[in-house]
């Protein structure tokens, strides 16, 4: 059996030992604190200790400003810049393993004492602020005045001003570039200007840009000719796109002068005219002018042409006599508006609004219109003068009444004006779509639409009442239409007589 020498096996065990103690990782730094004087400080070293270990060191934000920090192998040196404050100042240096070792960083803790006798470190900006036009504004310098030769700086637009803001520096000056705006809104930015010292107050010129100034315009659409039928009164609506200038519209005639047949109404928030035309009555034609005007100098006024067929020789739409008998007619509707024996003023005559229809025609009450498919034969008689009476009887004379050019206003305002009795107007084209059928008009409806027409404008229309009814007469008439065909035949019935609102029974 071999013997086990004890001290050889104590030998090994602490060669194994002393093996293991060498691989452990292990960082240390010296010294953990450093103090610097206020000026003129000399630099400083600080060793770090690391085995089995990667290391790499970092300078608190506090401190970047005035302490530097360089590394040779192990070893830190540090130099402080002039503290130009009367408060100390302090700051770190961190150091801490890059491989993953689980070993707690270290700190050395870096101070510097504060100066006795602070120079004055401040940074003079002139001008403090800048204005830009907003489109193809030049360069603009600002001139940095530091309060000591050791201060210096540098000039940068803050986040939110780096996009259209540029700044180039030299060495005691800066300039300020801008962008376009795009927009017609001004906008503001800073330019921030940062001491080198914190000892000095950064400062910061103001940047204002002004909108994009859009050029005054006018256009208007549509801008073509207006051309309009002599019976066309519908609304003409013009769009006006107008670029920072008010407007206005008119219409004139070639000479200036207002047109009277044209009616313009604006509406400048909304950007359109209305333009409103009458119907045209006259045998002529006749033509004017649509101006917008912009208030702004230099823009030319859009001029519309607008013109309107004269009225045709003639309005009918037969092609021959007209035989009343027919077409059927069988009721009708009539108004009238007898006085009040206690008016104080005397109108002499009477008006009875008469409607005759054939059969599938009704007179609507409520909106004084025809509906339905049909005939109908419309015209006011006028009678002397009504009074309403207490067994509200009233009676169209009998005999024959004229068809006549409506009698035209006296001229003197303080006459009565009235209609002569034994008479009918003759049919009329009114100046708007609500009175296109003024006066003695035959019409054929289809659905309530007038798809047929005459004015009667000469003749006469004999009446006579019928015995045992109320408002039942015969009419005969003998009549003419424009282009001249006769409009003849003879209607006996009711006339559904309405006086001041009350329907009378036959």
């Amino acid at each position: 059996m071999k013997k086990i020498h004890f001290a050889a096996i104590a030998a090994m065990m602490l060669a194994v030992s002393c093996e293991k103690t060498d691989d452990t990782p292990t960082l240390e730094v010296s010294p953990t604190t450093v103090e610097f004087t206020a000026t003129e400080a000399s630099p400083q070293t600080v060793t770090v200790k690391a085995q089995n270990v990667t290391w790499e060191y970092s300078v608190s934000a506090d401190a970047k400003s005035w302490l530097t920090v360089t590394q040779d192998g192990n070893t830190l040196t540090l130099t402080a810049a002039d503290n130009n404050k009367a408060e100390k100042r302090n700051g770190q240096i961190r150091i801490e393993v890059t491989d993953g070792s689980k070993l707690p960083a270290r700190s050395v803790t870096v101070t510097q004492q504060a100066n006795a006798n602070p120079p004055e470190m401040t940074l003079t900006l002139n001008p403090a602020s800048l204005t830009f036009d907003g489109e193809g504004a030049a360069p603009q310098t600002v001139t940095v005045t530091a309060s000591a030769e050791t201060l210096s700086w540098t000039a940068a637009p803050d986040e939110a001003s780096a996009a259209w803001i540029t700044v180039t520096s030299d060495t005691d000056t800066f300039t300020v570039s801008v962008a376009d705006n795009p927009d017609t809104e001004r906008r503001a930015g800073t330019v921030v200007v940062t001491p080198s010292d914190d000892a000095a107050t950064a400062k910061a010129v103001r940047v204002i840009q002004e909108g994009k100034v859009i050029p005054p315009s006018l256009s208007v659409s549509p801008s073509t000719p207006i051309e309009i039928a002599y019976n066309e009164d519908t609304n003409i609506i013009l769009n006006v796109e107008a670029v920072n200038t008010e407007w206005s519209a008119r219409a004139e005639n070639a000479d200036g002068k207002a047109l009277s047949w044209v009616s313009v109404v604006t509406s400048t928030g909304e950007g359109y005219v209305n333009v409103m035309p009458e119907r045209n009555t006259l045998k002529e034609p006749r033509s004017g002018f649509i101006v917008v005007t912009a208030e702004a100098e230099g823009i030319e006024e859009v001029r519309i042409p607008i013109s309107q067929t004269a009225a045709p020789d003639y309005l009918s739409t037969l092609d021959g006599d007209l035989e009343l008998n027919t077409l059927g007619l069988s009721h009708g509707h009539s108004t009238l508006s007898p006085y009040s024996p206690d008016d104080t003023i005397i109108v002499p005559t009477s008006e009875w609004d008469i409607n005759l229809m054939s059969e599938g025609v009704a007179f609507n009450t409520s909106t004084g219109q025809m509906t339905g498919t049909g005939y109908r034969l419309h015209f006011i008689i006028v009678t002397d003068r009504m009074v309403i009476n207490d067994d509200d009887l009233y009676t169209i004379p009998d005999g024959a009444y004229e068809v006549v050019t409506s009698k035209p206003m006296d001229d003197n305002p303080d006459e009565i004006y009235y209609k002569d009795a034994w008479t009918i107007d003759k049919g009329t084209e009114g100046t708007s779509s609500w009175t296109k059928y003024t006066g003695f008009w035959y019409t054929e409806l289809q659905e309530g639409e007038i798809v047929g027409s005459a004015p009667v404008v000469s003749g006469t229309v004999t009446v006579t009442k019928l015995s045992g009814y109320e408002n039942s007469y015969t009419f005969v008439f003998d009549t003419k239409d424009d282009f001249g065909n006769a409009i003849t035949g003879t209607y006996s019935g009711s006339i559904g007589l309405t006086a001041n609102g009350k329907t009378l029974p036959d």
